[in-house]
């Protein structure tokens, strides 16, 4: 990434909790994450605040085979989620949508999203909560998407970093740089370049079965937006109202793009 001067080490990771301990450890110097977790994450010392977001769809999809086409009919079944972030919340949401009492939805935790998928696509679980490209490889084997979350609010996705790192304008720039570099890959992905580097991609950090490469489409990725106050304050009241609001959390100072 030399035009833009970063030097770019990708860690990757199955499961939020695990980002979650890299970010906070310094382990990592951004992570990939969502505003109920930053909130979850903020303490004294450790302010995990949003610089960008992203508008990435999450899909509910049910078992093929099961006699459910509407988001009601889950009641009584098994639908794998990972608690407080951005899938309970969109889970909640898909619930409020019909008039099945949340307590008739049955949310086993899986954290791990690789496996999540393989539970659904072996019939351990009547349906899941699933990003990209994980739904669409679903689907493309017949499992059935029941509500999607394409370009609806709150944007909650979002990229992240320690609050330590805002001291050090060269920090600030190295956030402008990544951006940056998120936008033009998401316009090589959008356009089609280097396919047999995604498809690598796919099959090797992603699980994606090699026979399904060749006929898996994905849907086109959008840049990035700026996170927003707005957004942050939805998801303070969500995890309010879950009790799982942290005492010292600061939704208000959440986002930082205004002032990059």
């Amino acid at each position: 990434m030399d035009s833009v001067g970063l030097n770019i080490r990708l860690q990757r990771f199955q499961a939020q909790m695990d980002i979650d301990t890299a970010i906070i450890h310094n382990h990592v110097d951004i992570a990939s994450s969502d505003l109920i977790r930053a909130l979850r994450l903020w303490t004294d010392t450790t302010q995990v605040r949003a610089f960008m977001a992203v508008d990435e769809p999450i899909s509910l999809v049910a078992l093929k085979g099961k006699r459910v086409s509407k988001v009601h009919q889950l009641k009584e079944k098994m639908v794998a989620i990972s608690r407080l972030c951005i899938t309970d919340y969109w889970c909640d949401q898909m619930i409020d949508s019909t008039e099945v009492n949340h307590e008739d939805f049955y949310r086993p935790q899986v954290n791990d999203v690789i496996l999540r998928t393989e539970m659904l696509r072996t019939g351990l679980m009547d349906a899941a909560i699933l990003p990209e490209p994980y739904a669409t490889w679903m689907k493309a084997l017949g499992h059935k998407e029941l509500k999607r979350t394409d370009d609806m609010s709150p944007h909650l996705a979002v990229w992240v970093v320690q609050n330590h790192h805002r001291t050090d304008s060269s920090n600030v720039e190295q956030i402008k740089g990544f951006r940056q570099v998120y936008d033009r890959a998401v316009e090589q992905l959008n356009t089609g370049a280097n396919p047999d580097t995604v498809a690598a991609i796919l099959l090797q950090e992603y699980g994606i079965q090699a026979q399904a490469l060749d006929s898996l489409v994905l849907p086109k990725i959008k840049q990035s937006i700026n996170p927003e106050k707005k957004d942050a304050e939805i998801a303070a009241k969500w995890l309010k109202r879950r009790n799982r609001l942290p005492k010292w959390a600061k939704q208000d100072s959440l986002c930082l793009s205004e002032n990059l």
